[in-house]
C-alpha cells in the first residue's frame, strides 16, 4: 500500500474541489491516506505567496473564473465570495488530526467541512459549527472538540505548518508521493497515475 501525504487548508477551495476526486483514488487504488492540515496563510507568507485578497486584480479575476470553471465542471456548488472567508479554521484543521490521531479517517469530516465554507456559507470558526460538522459525520463531537484542544494537538497542527514548508509546499491541496510533489487539484490525473506506475 502506497502513502500519500495530503497538505491542505480547509478553507481551500481547491481542496474543497479536489476532495472527492482524492477520496475515490485513494480507495480505488488503495492509497493511505495521511492528512496535513496547515495554516495557509503561513505557508503563504514563507513561499512568495500571498492571500487572495493581496494579489493583483488580474489574479483575483483569473482565480474567480477557474473557480468557476471546476465548480462546474465538477457539478460541485460553490460561492465565490462566501460570507466567512477568510477565517480562523483552527479548530477544525485540529479537529482533522484529533481523528486521525484516533485511528478514524479524517476524510468525511473534511469534506463536510469544506462545504460548509464553499457551498453553505457557515463560519467555519465557530465552534458551533465545528460540532455540528462532526455530528454530521457521525463523530463524538465532545471527545473529537476536546481531543483538538489538547495542547499537544495545538502543537502538532503549528508544527505541522513548519513541516510542510519544509517538505516543499506552498499552496493547498498538495499531494506528495515517495517525496514527488504534485500541487492543486487539476494534478490529481498525475497523482493517480504515480500511484499505479
Amino acid at each position: 500500500m502506497k502513502t500519500l501525504h495530503y497538505y491542505f487548508a480547509l478553507i481551500s477551495p481547491f481542496a474543497y474541489l479536489g476532495h472527492d476526486a482524492l477520496a475515490r483514488i485513494a480507495e480505488r487504488d488503495d492509497v493511505k491516506v495521511v492528512c496535513h492540515p496547515t495554516r495557509i496563510g503561513a505557508v503563504f507568507a514563507a513561499t512568495g505567496g500571498l492571500p487572495p485578497a493581496k494579489r493583483s486584480p488580474q489574479r483575483q479575476a483569473y482565480r474567480f473564473a477557474e473557480l468557476r470553471r471546476w465548480s462546474a465542471r465538477k457539478a460541485l456548488p460553490l460561492t465565490l465570495e462566501p460570507k466567512h472567508f477568510p477565517v480562523d479554521e483552527s479548530l477544525a484543521a485540529q479537529c482533522v488530526l484529533a481523528l486521525q490521531d484516533a485511528g478514524v479517517s479524517p476524510m468525511g469530516f473534511i469534506g463536510r467541512a469544506h462545504r460548509a465554507t464553499w457551498a453553505e456559507e457557515r463560519d467555519l470558526s465557530d465552534p458551533a459549527v465545528v460540532v455540528d460538522v462532526l455530528r454530521a459525520d457521525g463523530q463524538d463531537a465532545e471527545v473529537i472538540v476536546a481531543r483538538a484542544q489538547d495542547p499537544a494537538t495545538v502543537k502538532a497542527y503549528g508544527d505541522g505548518t513548519q513541516a510542510a514548508i519544509d517538505a516543499g509546499v506552498f499552496g493547498s491541496p498538495t499531494y506528495i508521493i515517495d517525496g514527488e510533489v504534485f500541487w492543486g487539484q487539476d494534478r490529481l490525473d498525475w497523482v493517480e497515475a504515480h500511484l499505479t506506475d
